[in-house]
């Protein structure tokens, strides 16, 4: 059945031409019937021209000679977002966050996943476990509940490096699922203190109790292990330092200074790139602000930062890679609450980027925030305008509507003249799937909402007609379809 799905797969030409990678030239279906004909894996790389995090992941991780020389004993395939069809496979392998690379059998069931904040050195070796063992990792979530000691040395480090933070679809009960890695942590034998360390912090990232916040703080605490699982440590969200805060406060304040020294130690390592050494000052500044009493950066830490910033912003690198490290200093501007340095980095950028539209959205929250309505919606618009790619445009789309609805509720006619053009991005096959689909239904919710009083009912049908017209054109067994249909329909 999955022949049908069609999406080329023209290798991005930055990518085949820096990479050495031997991207596949042609659809995927014809992928994995290369795979099945070769009794290869394929490497599905997930990815858009306009993201920086693909671009570090590009320009770091498929560069090096040792994931090159790995790469061959599978079948490598690039889908860009806004390939034909692209949206349909995102969906049928459940990626849609940029970027995510999966490992998948002949047969198309997944085997692991890696995302993009990973030490850009693991990448290799875990191309080397997933040769090593070809069992579906459904297969070996069955196998942790069923019996965890039958699992094997290969199944237990799968489960560790697995990008749990993209594979909820797996088991989407988070408190469930941090059971299960919970499990894993103390019933695989074989793992090594990071592996171990690994699942314990993302079953806290998924769910965190006490409990397991005093496991993660432990981990902190272990200056010679807290640094090799920094980008779990990094996806832990705020329920969990909730959690510190809760303990003594004697144990909380000492995990403060084990978390600022990890965070230094990336940020300070020049085996780390620039993008990530920024992020990790940017987690530093974040947790300084969640534990201080006026909430506040100390000046001093703040005016390092900048410096920091400054130098990276200075160097001249490729204008893909540039896009990494100004994503990191935003972050760094975002915890320092100076939206203006923020503002005139962005401004800068756009001058110069390969792909400007993607700082105007931000451009456009800027204004936004400083209650310039007028100026905000026309950033908003502008990246709509200047936006590429069928999925693209509606994601840049749905940016400038959902502004309007925000912003001039009342200009009903520029809000339905809007809309009809963002909603024609979706006129073709294959294009209300995954990020575009949920997109949609949140476009859904927000006009619903606009007209919760009735007053722009016209509006309204007008948007839903032109929307069942391009419902009536999709497949019967498109499962966008629904989804369409549904489309601000009562």
């Amino acid at each position: 059945m999955w022949a049908a799905l069609a999406s080329h797969v023209n290798a991005d030409p930055a990518t085949t031409t820096d990479s050495g990678v031997a991207w596949y030239q042609g659809d995927v279906a014809g992928a994995f019937k290369v795979a099945q004909s070769s009794h290869k894996p394929v490497l599905l790389y997930w990815g858009a021209k306009w993201c920086p995090p693909c671009q570090q992941l590009k320009s770091f991780v498929f560069t090096r000679k040792d994931f090159i020389e790995k790469s061959k004993q599978f079948v490598s395939v690039y889908l860009d977002g806004d390939n034909p069809g692209a949206q349909k496979w995102g969906e049928r392998f459940h990626v849609s966050g940029y970027p995510t690379v999966v490992i998948l059998g002949p047969d198309q069931s997944e085997i692991t996943r890696m995302s993009g904040g990973m030490d850009l050195s693991l990448y290799a070796d875990l191309l080397d476990a997933a040769l090593s063992d070809a069992k579906p990792l459904r297969d070996v979530l069955a196998t942790l509940r069923k019996n965890p000691a039958a699992l094997s040395a290969s199944d237990c480090r799968r489960l560790a490096y697995y990008s749990w933070d993209a594979g909820h679809f797996l088991i989407p009960d988070p408190k469930e699922l941090a059971a299960d890695l919970e499990i894993a942590a103390s019933k695989c034998q074989t793992l090594n203190p990071t592996e171990r360390a690994r699942l314990t912090v993302n079953s806290a990232a998924l769910s965190s109790t006490p409990e397991r916040a005093r496991q993660v703080m432990a981990i902190v605490e272990d200056r010679t292990l807290a640094p090799h699982v920094l980008d779990v440590l990094e996806d832990l969200q705020e329920s969990f330092f909730t959690a510190v805060q809760s303990q003594e406060a004697s144990a909380a304040t000492q995990f403060e200074v084990n978390w600022i020294w990890t965070m230094d130690q990336a940020a300070n390592d020049p085996a780390v790139v620039d993008a990530d050494q920024l992020y990790a000052i940017g987690a530093k500044l974040v947790a300084l602000k969640r534990f201080a009493a006026d909430k506040k950066v100390p000046r001093d830490v703040a005016a390092e930062a900048r410096a920091r910033v400054s130098t990276a912003l200075a160097k001249s690198v490729d204008p893909y890679v540039r896009s990494g490290i100004v994503n990191s200093a935003s972050y760094i501007y975002d915890a320092l609450d100076d939206k203006e340095a923020m503002y005139q980095m962005l401004m800068a950028e756009v001058n110069t980027a390969k792909t400007p539209f993607y700082y105007m959205v931000d451009l456009g929250q800027l204004e936004e925030e400083r209650g310039n309505r007028q100026e905000a919606l026309a950033w908003y618009e502008k990246a709509y305008r200047e936006s590429t790619g069928t999925a693209t445009r509606f994601e840049w789309g749905y940016d400038y509507l959902a502004a309007l609805v925000r912003l001039v509720p009342t200009e009903h006619e520029r809000i339905r003249k809007v809309g009809l053009e963002v909603i024609a991005e979706l006129d073709g096959p294959d294009r209300i799937h995954a990020r575009a689909r949920g997109r949609l239904e949140k476009l859904d919710a927000a006009l619903r909402k606009w007209d919760a009083e009735r007053r722009y009912d016209r509006d309204i049908a007008a948007l839903h007609a032109y929307m069942q017209n391009i419902c009536a054109k999709l497949q019967t067994k498109d499962s966008g379809r629904g989804t369409c249909q549904r489309f601000l329909s009562t």
